[in-house]
């Protein structure tokens, strides 16, 4: 993020050029890098009693760093962080694959 306006209701943001991870959980492609820096970020916003929406299309990879692209973030609570949620959409679990059927 770049600049916020909130009497506006406008972000602006830097285009980061990359795959999601949610496009490469689908093609086969996830290194064990991506989850290990997105446990890292973990550690910061639990810290600060922070989750983010951790759903993959939300994450890019550029360089083999991710970023976060997406703007929600919300106060922290145990049943939508990363280790209960958002890791059922971080590799190829039944979770992911009925999502990607649905959406397909």
């Amino acid at each position: 993020m770049i600049d916020v306006d909130i009497e506006n209701e406008r972000i602006l943001k830097e285009f980061i050029d990359g795959d999601t991870i949610y496009e490469l959980v689908l093609q086969g492609r996830m290194k064990k890098t991506y989850m290990e820096q997105l446990k890292d970020m973990c550690v910061l916003l639990y810290a600060f009693n922070t989750n983010i929406d951790y759903f993959p299309t939300n994450f890019v990879v550029q360089n083999n760093e991710i970023y976060y692209i997406d703007f929600e973030c919300n106060d922290y609570m145990e049943e939508w962080n990363f280790e209960n949620w958002g890791i059922k959409y971080w590799s190829q679990t039944p979770e992911f694959l009925q999502y990607v059927k649905e959406h397909s």
